[in-house]
């Protein structure tokens, strides 16, 4: 097995054992068992377990900001469907019950760690950059840079938020999304 294959082993089952166990029991030694390597080996390639979970933080957040490369193109003229569509689209993605889950797991995991904590500010630095460019697109050229700016800040914790609590909920997605529409519209005006 290459080095990239083991490491990709040992982050795949990071991630499985996030979802199972949580961060707080999580070892190096659970990683290497349910990975089926020694403990030595999974220290060659991660020598702690922030480093582990760095890493993991780091693929986990690649696949998100592969996003962030193309903005939507075909959006719809009404703000508001526009933006309930985006919305729609974030809460859609096939696999968010697992991402939500690993993500809470691994943001538990940063405020114990300072590089853990940089990786997510330079995220979430894009992500607000993204949104901003997205709601600029959807407003168009008549709405005030500062109001795309404030409708963007008001956006990331609603979606970071509703990781967490989403579990709780009992409204419907499309629901959500077009509750969201109107209030980052409203922000927009």
């Amino acid at each position: 097995m290459s080095t990239e294959e083991r490491r990709t082993l040992i982050l795949d089952t990071t991630e499985t054992l996030l979802v199972e166990i949580g961060n707080g029991a999580l070892t190096m030694r659970k990683i290497a068992t349910a990975a089926e390597i020694s403990l030595g080996n999974l220290q060659y390639h991660f020598p702690t377990r922030e480093d582990v979970l760095l890493g993991l933080l780091v693929r986990f957040l690649e696949r998100y900001e592969a996003r962030f490369q193309n903005p939507p193109t075909d959006i719809p003229k009404d703000v508001v469907e526009a933006l309930k569509q985006l919305f729609l689209e974030v809460l859609s993605v096939p696999d968010f019950d697992r991402c939500a889950t690993i993500y809470k797991e691994i943001w538990a995991a940063s405020s114990h760690s300072p590089e853990m904590r940089k990786a997510l500010n330079t995220y979430y630095k894009r992500l607000f950059a993204f949104y901003c460019e997205v709601l600029a697109l959807v407003a168009g050229d008549k709405t005030e840079p500062m109001k795309i700016k404030r409708a963007s800040a008001a956006m990331m914790p609603i979606l970071e938020g509703y990781c967490v609590t989403k579990d709780a909920l009992d409204v419907p997605v499309d629901q959500i999304a077009e509750d969201w529409a109107k209030m980052a519209a409203s922000l927009l005006q």
